[in-house]
């Protein structure tokens, strides 16, 4: 098999082996998890002071101090969630895949304050409240109830898979004029560091380091958030709250209604995740919150977002993503092919003329620089590019190397079955087989197509292993990114059948 074809190939399997290494398997200390803490070390109260986005004091008043609390653990196929019934906080948020923490060591979020008439103010967060664990670990219910019938109920919800919970606020005997604040710590990740803030108001997408966004909005606001790094918090209400603030360490919305629901996300800047979101936000308001626009996107983000947008486009009109990748993936292999002829013609054409080079090379063994005028010569008689066959090959792989990442991070939920395949986002062991019998069965028809001779036989007897090789490194892999290869791999086979019987007419004008 011819060297270029052999470097395309090796430059391939160490990107996909490389990024496998060092980011899918990626060691990553995971957060302690612990199930229950009967005693937590108890914490300083806060200071008497201004009450986070009110301008009013606040006044040391809550229920009885924390002298125990337990912790909970809800869990999805992309998340895993600590929750304490101490304030009914969230603990720790962590991202299964890009093991990353999204809530800074040793802190708590999702922080409630209820603010009474007559300038009375309760901060929650120290109040143990009574937990109840459902939905099969995916949901967790804290009530409490003052001595005076106040009723306070918060829980929060994941979903089967996805990054995003819903959380639900009810307050029962809520005094004419009482509201209520929910906020978000604007210290994320691990260590704590902090972000762009982002708001969605009046349907108008403002950025903190673009539009700029103001310090307090009122009921035009739909959502707000923070956008640090390659991940995003994003806390939107499904309906009209009272407002929302951002604040040196705090942001999130103040509200008075006594049943409350809130769409949280957080996790990675994925198109397909965030649209999913938006999706059952506006199937429950009949509102777009345009979610995907929080997005930051560089030059190779907008190529992915644009390969996602297509395959939606084909799941949209064939109602099944194994026939949406497989589509996608024939039209990416029609805009290469003439590239693949070009190649594959560079390729005959070197192949022809290798006497002729070997040759030369012989005669001038000893005399390197005559060698390569010489072979200038010859290359430049049969017009023919030495670099031609390698450059076809190269030029596509930025493509495809987005095609395979964009298809790695598809959330395929809303319709996960194809054939025999359960969900496209696991490995499927039969459909991996199936990719290396056809690898294999390629490389027969590409070697019967070029013999080989000399040290390109024992090249061709190396790539016999080659379908063994890759099978060994996409076996984890999500089997919508096997359809994928595999169908890319199917068309290859074809065109190598047809080049090979086009192979005469491609002779060297001599």
């Amino acid at each position: 098999m011819e060297k270029n074809l052999i470097v395309a190939i090796v430059l391939s399997v160490a990107v996909l082996v490389l990024y496998n290494i060092f980011v899918l398997n990626r060691q990553i200390i995971p957060p302690r998890v612990q199930e229950t803490s009967p005693w937590l070390e108890e914490e300083r109260p806060p200071e008497v002071g201004e009450m986070p986005g009110t301008g009013q004091m606040l006044v040391e008043e809550r229920a009885p101090s924390v002298r125990g609390a337990e912790e909970f653990t809800l869990e999805n196929n992309q998340l895993r969630i600590v929750v304490t019934s101490q304030g009914g906080r969230i603990k720790s948020w962590y991202e299964k895949k890009s093991k990353r923490e999204l809530i800074k060591e040793g802190t708590s979020t999702l922080d409630l304050y209820l603010s009474l008439p007559e300038g009375r103010k309760i901060d929650l967060n120290k109040t143990v409240f009574k937990p109840k664990l459902e939905e099969e670990g995916r949901k967790i219910t804290f009530s409490w109830q003052s001595e005076e019938g106040l009723r306070v109920v918060k829980s929060l919800e994941i979903f089967p898979s996805g990054y995003q919970g819903l959380i639900t606020l009810e307050l029962g005997n809520l005094p004419l004029g009482g509201e209520y604040s929910l906020f978000w710590q604007k210290a994320t990740g691990r260590e704590g560091e902090g972000g762009e803030e982002l708001a969605f108001s009046n349907g108008i997408f403002q950025q903190g380091l673009k539009e700029g966004v103001s310090r307090a909005y009122g009921r035009e606001i739909e959502w707000m958030g923070i956008r640090a790094k390659k991940y995003l918090i994003i806390l939107a209400s499904l309906g009209a709250p009272r407002g929302g603030v951002f604040q040196d360490t705090l942001w999130g919305f103040r509200d008075s209604r006594p049943r409350s629901q809130w769409i949280v996300y957080a996790g990675p800047q994925s198109y397909s995740e965030l649209r999913l979101v938006n999706s059952r936000i506006r199937e429950t308001t009949g509102q777009d919150y345009q979610l995907t626009g929080a997005m930051k996107l560089g030059v190779f983000g907008y190529l992915s977002v644009g390969l996602q947008r297509t395959l939606i486009f084909f799941y949209e009109h064939t109602g099944n993503y194994g026939l949406a990748i497989i589509f996608l993936t024939l039209i990416i292999q029609g805009i290469m092919l003439p590239l693949t002829f070009k190649q594959y013609e560079s390729m005959q054409k070197m192949s022809v003329i290798q006497p002729e080079v070997q040759a030369v090379q012989k005669k001038f063994k000893q005399n390197p620089k005559a060698m390569q005028i010489e072979m200038m010569k010859v290359y430049k008689k049969h017009k023919v590019n030495p670099m031609g066959g390698c450059l076809p090959m190269l030029l596509p792989f930025p493509v495809i190397i987005v095609l395979y990442r964009s298809l790695l991070d598809f959330n395929f939920s809303e319709n996960p079955s194809f054939l025999w395949i359960k969900d496209l986002g696991q490995p499927n062991i039969p459909l991996l087989l199936a990719l290396g019998a056809l690898m294999f069965l390629q490389q027969r028809i590409s070697q019967r197509a070029r013999p080989a001779a000399g040290q390109q036989e024992g090249m061709a007897k190396m790539m016999q292993f080659f379908p063994i090789f890759i099978i060994v490194i996409l076996w984890s892999l999500p089997s919508g990114v096997m359809l994928y290869w595999f169908t890319s791999t199917l068309v290859s086979l074809l065109q190598n059948v047809l080049i090979a019987r086009k192979r005469t007419a491609l002779q060297v004008k001599r």
